[in-house]
C-alpha cells in the first residue's frame, strides 16, 4: 500500500481581528469560516474514493483537528467579548436616582403643665481680678458748741433759705463762708452789705436742738445798719413755721433793746429797755419737750412760756435785711448747751 505524501502546509495563527477566517487544505478535517459571530463548519474534500471507509488514523487526525478549531474559536470568542467588553458595551444601565422621600415628622399635642417649675438659683462668682470699689467714710458732724472751738461750721447747721447750697468740707464740717458765717477763734462771725435797692431778706443758719436742756450764747455787734439780727427756736427749719423770736433792732449798737416779736406778722410781743451793749448782749433759750422761754440774762427779762411740742426743736441765729441798702456785721460767741 502506497502511503500518501503529507502535503499539509503550515497552518496560519489564529488572531482577534473581528472577521476570522479559517481555511486550508486539510486532510481529513474541517474547514471552519468565521464571519462576525457565525461559524461557518464545512466538511472538507475526502482524496479517496467516495464509498471507501476512512482509516482509524483518519478519524482520529479529523477529531483533533475539530478539537484544535474548537478550541480556537472559543479563544477567538473569549477575545472578542473581553474587546467588546473594554470598550463599554456589557457596562451595566446607569441606575435612575430615586426620588428623595421626605419624612415629616408629626408632633402628637403635648399638655401644658399648670405648675411653673421654680428656677434653679445659680451663683456668679465674682472675678478674682475685679478692682475693688474704695470705700467713702462719711465723717460724722462736729457736736453743737464744740465746732466753732475747732474752727469749724458743724454739717449739723442747715442754711435758709434752703435754697443755698453749701460745700462739704469732709471733716463733718462746711466749707466757709456759710451763708455769710465763718467760725474763727471759737467764734461764730457773720458780716453782709446789700448796697442799692431791694426787699426784705432773711439769711441765717438752723440746728437742731436735743428734747429739752439750756442753751447760752452772747451777741456782740459792730454794725446793724438797717437790718435786724435774729434769734430764736422753731417747730421746723424755717422762719415761718411755729416759733418763738427774739430781735435786736436795727441802730446804734452801743445801746439796743431785745424784743420778743412773732415771725410771721413781725409785731413786737413784749421787749426790754435800750440796754448797753458793754461787752455783749447775753441771751438764753430754755426749753423742754413741751415749750420754750425766752431770757436776757442777767435776770433783764424772761419771756412766757411759748408752747411748742414737736419732736425736735430748731435753733436759728440770723438778721433780717430790710428795704434798700444795708450793712450787718457782729459776732456769736460763749455757745453752751446743757441738759
Amino acid at each position: 500500500m502506497t502511503k500518501k505524501s503529507d502535503n499539509r502546509k503550515d497552518k496560519p495563527v489564529v488572531s482577534s481581528d473581528d472577521d476570522i477566517e479559517i481555511s486550508g487544505d486539510v486532510n481529513d478535517s474541517v474547514v471552519i469560516h468565521g464571519d462576525g459571530n457565525v461559524i461557518h463548519i464545512v466538511e472538507a474534500d475526502d482524496d479517496e474514493p467516495s464509498g471507501k471507509e476512512p482509516d482509524v488514523d483518519g478519524k482520529k487526525k479529523s477529531n483533533t483537528a475539530i478539537i484544535v478549531a474548537l478550541i480556537g474559536l472559543l479563544g477567538t470568542i473569549i477575545t472578542v467579548v473581553t474587546s467588546l467588553a473594554e470598550k463599554g458595551v456589557f457596562a451595566p444601565p446607569t441606575p435612575t436616582s430615586l426620588p428623595a422621600i421626605v419624612f415629616t415628622e408629626t408632633h402628637l399635642p403635648t399638655s401644658t403643665p399648670t405648675d411653673t417649675p421654680t428656677p434653679e438659683w445659680t451663683e456668679t462668682p465674682i472675678p478674682a481680678t475685679e478692682t475693688p470699689i474704695p470705700l467713702t467714710a462719711t465723717a460724722v458732724p462736729v457736736a453743737l458748741g464744740e465746732d466753732w472751738v475747732a474752727g469749724c461750721v458743724s454739717k449739723l447747721w442747715v442754711p435758709y433759705p434752703s435754697t443755698v447750697t453749701l460745700t462739704d468740707r469732709g471733716n463733718g464740717c462746711w466749707r466757709e463762708p456759710v451763708n455769710n458765717f465763718s467760725a474763727e477763734n471759737g467764734d461764730l462771725d457773720f458780716l453782709y452789705e446789700r448796697n442799692g435797692r431791694g426787699s426784705p431778706e432773711i439769711f441765717g443758719l438752723f440746728a437742731p436742738l436735743p428734747d429739752s436742756g439750756t442753751l447760752t450764747l452772747t451777741i456782740r455787734l459792730s454794725d446793724l445798719n438797717n437790718a435786724d439780727l435774729w434769734m430764736g427756736v422753731f417747730a421746723e427749719p424755717d422762719v415761718t413755721s411755729k416759733g418763738l423770736l427774739l430781735a435786736i433792732p436795727n441802730g446804734d449798737v452801743k445801746r439796743r433793746t431785745v424784743l420778743h416779736k412773732d415771725p410771721v406778722t413781725y409785731e413786737t410781743i413784749q421787749g426790754t429797755v435800750s440796754l448797753n451793749q458793754g461787752n455783749g448782749y447775753s441771751i438764753s433759750f430754755v426749753f423742754t419737750d413741751l415749750y420754750v422761754r425766752g431770757r436776757v440774762n442777767p435776770n433783764v427779762y424772761m419771756t412766757n412760756q411759748f408752747p411748742l411740742q414737736t419732736d425736735t426743736k430748731w435753733l436759728f441765729l440770723g438778721y433780717k435785711g430790710l428795704n434798700g441798702s444795708y450793712r450787718i456785721e457782729g459776732t456769736f460767741l460763749n455757745f453752751t448747751l446743757t441738759p
